[in-house]
């Protein structure tokens, strides 16, 4: 009895890719590769080291547990408002280009990224952290020298690191179909043409 052959595509050996070069879209875990990271959430991270550096400045003038309950308000709003605001968030431009990036260096595990880019983006990464630390430990030590100094690391290290995310897209865009339709708006292709208004008459 003879079987049916199935026709392969392209890619379908080992070894095997597609004329373009590009090897299918890798899924990570739950789909995770396939959604950007919120321009909200970048907004928030912006945010988050000077304001909770202001709260604990505070309690020069409020009590502890009042710098307590407005650090936990805080923590809180950071969590959840970039869900509540995300509408709003996504008109502004670079904040979302820059979730893009994030999003394409945290695959980077499963997509490769640019050598040169991922060293320059983990050592921005870090140094954002450590001056956001030393401006919380200024805070809580009440060391303006150090909150301040700290500050400025941290938003400096950050603001050249949204830049570099917004160019680890722009690159990655044209390398991988995975990350090529995320700026793609849906249209409706459904609205009735002339023709189909002319029959229904």
């Amino acid at each position: 009895m003879h079987k049916p052959q199935r026709h392969k595509t392209p890619g379908d050996e080992s070894g095997n890719h597609p004329p373009s070069g590009f090897r299918p879209p890798v899924a990570l875990k739950n789909g995770t590769a396939s959604s950007p990271t919120a321009a909200s959430t970048i907004l928030a991270k912006l945010l988050a080291p000077g304001v909770l550096t202001a709260c604990l400045w505070t309690r020069s003038w409020l009590g502890m547990t009042e710098v307590v309950l407005l650090t936990l308000g805080v923590c809180l709003l950071l969590l959840f408002g970039p869900q509540i605001f995300s509408k709003a968030a996504n008109r502004v431009t670079w904040a979302r280009l820059a979730g893009y990036g994030e999003r394409i260096w945290l695959n980077r595990l499963l997509i490769p990224v640019p050598r040169d880019l991922n060293h320059r983006l983990t050592i921005l990464y870090f140094v954002f952290w450590l001056g956001a630390l030393v401006a919380i430990w200024g805070a809580f030590a009440k060391l303006p020298i150090l909150s301040a100094s700290g500050l400025v690391v941290a938003y400096s290290a950050q603001a050249v690191c949204l830049g570099k995310l917004i160019r680890l897209y722009a690159i990655m865009r044209e390398r991988h179909p995975l990350y090529r339709f995320w700026s793609v708006m849906p249209v409706n292709d459904n609205r009735p043409t002339r023709s189909d208004s002319s029959r229904s008459a």
